[in-house]
C-alpha cells in the first residue's frame, strides 16, 4: 500500500494534461523553469535555499485548477461524523476507500466501492472504524482497522465477496504484495496471508511513532518517526534495518510513503511548517529540494513512476485550511490547488492504475467534527 495518514476523505480523479489555469512551476532546485534543471530532484546535504535566494510564488498566486469537478458521493456524505480515512484503486472502473461513521463507542465502518459511474456502499456488518484498504489487483483487496471502542478486522476481497480473517492487532495502515499483506499499527509491523501472522518489527514507545507503509517486489517501506526526528525502516526477506537519513532535519515526521520500484521510493511528511520530501534511489535517501517559502504539511504521495510524482500538502497555517497538491514531471515542480468547499482537515492522493489519474481523498469542517467532499481532475 502507500502512504496513508489518518484521512477523510474526499475523492479526486486526475488525468492527463488538458488545458488549463496556468500552474506555478519551479525546478528541483528552485530555479524559475525558464533556467536549465537537472533530470531528477536535487538532494539537500544542507538547509533549502533562503527566500531572498528563491522567488517563488506564495498561496495566493497558487491557482485553482478548473480541472477539479465535485464527483457526488453517497447521499449522507455531507452529514457531520462521517469520514473516510484512506482511498486505493486497481483500475478506473475498481476502488474502494474505508472510514467511519457515527461517534465513539457507536461508531460503524463503512467500505465503499467506485464502479466507474459512482460510489456504493458495501455493508462491512462491523462498529468501529477501517482506518485503511490496499488493492493488489481487482481481486485482490485488503481493508483493515480496529481501535478503542471494537476488536481488530481484516477484511480480504477476492475478487467476488468479501471475508474477515482474525487480525493479531488494530492496524493503523496495510500494504498488499501479492500473496503477502504487511499489517502496520503505531508500534509493530507483522506479516501474514490472512490464516497466519508473524511479527517482523516492533519499536519503542514512546519513543517512536509508525505512520505509514507501503510494499511490493517483496520489499517493505515504513515511514514514522522517532523522538521527533523522521525515520524510516527497510523491510526484505532478511529482515528490517532503520535506514540512513542523511541531511534529515532535526526534528520533523514521515507519514507516507510510496514504492515505485526497489530503486525508486518516495516519502513525505513536514519540518516544522516546511514540507519535507525524501527519496531512495536504490543505495541512499536524499532529502530533496523544494522551495524555501513553500509551506504545508506533505499527507499522501502517489506515482505513476519516477517521472510523474503527486504529493498533497495541507496547508493550515493559511485559513481556512486547503490543499494544494504538488507534481513532479522529471524536472520541475508544479503546484496547484483543488477547490474547497469548507475548511479542509486531511487529504491522501491515489492513481489510478492504467490512467494518468487520481484519486484525492480530502476531509472537511462540519461543525464539532467532520463530512466527506468527492473531487474529480478532468
Amino acid at each position: 500500500m502507500r502512504a496513508r495518514s489518518l484521512v477523510v476523505v474526499a475523492c479526486l480523479l486526475v488525468q492527463g494534461c488538458a488545458a488549463g489555469p496556468p500552474q506555478t512551476s519551479v525546478s528541483a532546485s528552485g530555479s524559475p523553469t525558464g533556467s536549465e534543471s537537472p533530470p531528477e530532484p536535487t538532494s539537500l546535504t544542507t538547509p533549502p535555499p533562503t527566500e531572498t535566494e528563491t522567488e517563488t510564488p506564495g498561496d495566493a498566486d497558487v491557482p485553482v485548477s478548473a480541472r477539479w469537478e465535485r464527483v457526488p458521493g453517497l447521499p449522507d456524505d455531507g452529514a457531520w461524523e462521517r469520514g473516510l480515512y484512506d482511498v486505493s484503486a486497481a483500475s478506473p472502473d475498481l476502488a474502494w476507500a474505508a472510514g467511519y461513521k457515527g461517534w465513539e463507542d457507536e461508531v460503524a465502518m463503512t467500505l465503499r466501492h467506485w464502479d466507474g459511474s459512482g460510489w456504493r456502499m458495501l455493508p462491512a456488518g462491523y462498529t468501529g472504524s477501517l482506518a485503511a484498504v490496499d488493492a493488489d489487483g481487482p481481486g485482490n483487496v485488503w481493508a483493515v482497522g480496529g481501535g478503542s471502542f471494537d476488536k481488530p478486522v481484516a477484511l480480504h476481497w477476492n475478487g467476488s465477496s468479501w471475508r474477515r480473517h482474525r487480525s493479531p492487532m488494530s492496524t493503523r495502515d496495510v500494504a498488499v504484495d501479492g500473496a503477502r499483506v504487511v499489517l502496520m499499527s503505531s508500534f509493530q509491523v507483522m506479516e501474514g496471508d490472512g490464516a497466519r501472522w508473524t511479527r517482523k518489527l516492533g519499536v519503542s514507545r514512546p519513543g517512536s511513532e509508525l505512520r505509514a507503509v507501503s510494499a511490493g517486489g517483496g520489499h517493505t517501506w515504513i515511514a514514522g518517526t522517532r523522538m521527533d526526528r523522521p525515520m524510516i525502516w527497510h523491510g526484505t526477506a532478511r529482515g528490517y534495518r532503520e535506514a540512513e537519513l542523511p541531511g534529515v532535519p532535526e526534528s520533523g515526521t514521515l507519514g507516507a510513503v510510496w514504492q515505485n520500484s526497489p530503486s525508486d521510493v518516495w516519502a513525505v511528511g513536514a519540518t516544522g511548517e516546511s514540507p519535507l520530501v525524501m527519496r531512495w534511489n536504490g543505495s541512499s535517501w536524499r532529502r530533496v529540494a523544494l522551495p524555501a517559502d513553500w509551506r504545508g504539511n506533505l499527507t499522501s504521495v502517489t506515482a505513476f513512476g519516477p517521472d510523474d510524482v503527486w504529493i498533497a500538502s495541507l496547508r493550515t497555517e493559511t485559513p481556512p485550511k486547503h490543499v494544494v497538491l504538488l507534481h513532479w514531471d522529471g524536472r520541475t515542480w508544479t503546484r496547484e490547488r483543488s477547490p474547497s468547499p469548507g475548511e479542509v482537515t486531511r487529504a491522501v492522493v491515489e492513481r489510478i492504475p492504467g490512467t494518468s489519474q487520481l484519486w484525492l481523498a480530502a476531509s472537511i469542517v462540519n461543525g464539532d467534527s467532520e463530512s466527506i467532499v468527492l473531487f474529480r481532475r478532468r
